[in-house]
């Protein structure tokens, strides 16, 4: 888990989700690595929308659960262009190993 940076999901654009239909539906989903399990896991996290385009509102709501997601002593995280969650108790370990970048 090198180049790790701190990712701010307020940023998050059409690059790092994908719109995908089922059925009636269609979702804009954000796929991602979770680190709070005791292996690193695939998952995504998605909304419902109207339409075959995500629109500012889409992201804005997509957004808000992505900031739940992280609360519970957990940060987002990017290396290249796959995001993570970190748990809190990882971050030291990494900030010891020097595995995070700064911002830029």
């Amino acid at each position: 888990m090198d180049n790790l940076k701190p990712f701010d999901v307020r940023e998050i654009d059409e690059s790092l989700t994908r719109v995908v239909s089922h059925g009636a539906s269609t979702y804009l989903m954000f796929p991602y690595i979770s680190g709070l399990e005791a292996a690193p896991q695939f998952r995504s996290i998605s909304v419902t929308i109207k339409g075959s385009a995500a629109t500012v509102e889409d992201f804005a709501r997509l957004t808000a659960l992505l900031e739940k997601a992280a609360v519970n002593d957990a940060e987002w995280f990017i290396s290249f262009s796959t995001p993570w969650l970190i748990p809190a108790s990882e971050l030291q370990n990494l900030r010891t190993r020097g595995s995070l970048r700064k911002r830029q």
